[in-house]
């Protein structure tokens, strides 16, 4: 019979604007290899963390340490949605890594889902860790793309009240700061992430990336917008490996949905180089 996997360890992480909280699914064995989670934006998240769980369970069934963060002002982190910027989110994956440093782990690899691509920009792990792959989850290299997709939902709200409503830029210039869909956002989170234009093209030395996406019955590749990003990495010098599968965009469901096959192919890349 089977062992029973011991259930997530809750942390609170020191972090530069307060504490954050992290669950950290220990394989057995001391934690050389761990895999960090960039979690998506906004209501995104809270979408994907029922898959997010689903590929955190099966690579510790693997042998694989892995980290989920709360950044700040999100989940159960501390602070509030409004007061975070860009410069404290990327200070935050920093923390994390330097916290799975502080636990024995010499190689970290990443699972970046939607948004959390744009925290890849820049980052490298810390002397002693080795860089490892990136798994990409329908990733998002624009940041103008996201907030611009995001403040949409300010237009479907606004529709729904009566009488004309400003626009969300409008507000966010004004005020500094909108809410949209329950969320805070302030004009240094836009500007932040705005700013962020191909995040993949400025990464730390990692040893390559699988880029994986969710798409309809009989499409076998990535979008045309995605290729072209693709050719871009490689052109770059980049190891890249694609992947489409069959499922539901589960990051933007009513309901909430799971990909089986997506997290298959995560483990499939991330575990094939434990040996």
């Amino acid at each position: 019979m089977a062992s029973r996997l011991p259930g997530p360890d809750p942390y609170f992480l020191a972090g530069t604007a307060g504490p954050l909280f992290a669950l950290h699914f220990a394989a057995a064995g001391p934690a050389q290899r761990a895999v960090l989670v960039l979690p998506p934006f906004a209501e995104e998240l809270n979408k994907s963390r029922r898959m997010i769980a689903l590929a955190a369970r099966a690579l510790q069934a693997a042998g694989i340490h892995v980290l989920l963060l709360d950044l700040y002002g999100t989940g159960d982190s501390g602070g509030d949605f409004g007061d975070a910027t860009l410069a404290i989110w990327r200070d935050d994956v920093r923390h994390a890594t330097g916290w799975l440093a502080g636990r024995g782990v010499t190689r970290v690899d990443v699972l970046a889902v939607r948004g959390g691509a744009l925290l890849l920009e820049g980052f490298a792990p810390p002397t002693g860790i080795a860089p490892g792959q990136v798994v990409l989850w329908q990733p998002v290299t624009s940041g103008r793309l996201l907030v611009t997709q995001f403040l949409r939902l300010y237009v479907a709200e606004a529709m729904g009240g009566s009488g004309p409503s400003p626009h969300a830029r409008a507000v966010l210039e004004l005020d500094g700061r909108v809410e949209v869909a329950g969320y805070m956002l302030s004009r240094e989170l836009v500007s932040g992430l705005e700013g962020v234009v191909d995040p993949l093209a400025h990464t730390g030395p990692w040893e390559s990336f699988d880029w994986l996406e969710v798409s309809a019955a009989g499409v076998n590749a990535p979008v045309a917008a995605s290729r072209r990003s693709i050719a871009a990495m490689r052109a770059r010098g980049q190891r890249v490996q694609e992947l489409a599968v069959e499922g539901e965009p589960f990051w933007a469901t009513p309901e909430i949905a799971v990909v089986p096959t997506l997290v298959e192919a995560t483990i499939s890349r991330l575990a094939e180089s434990i040996a």
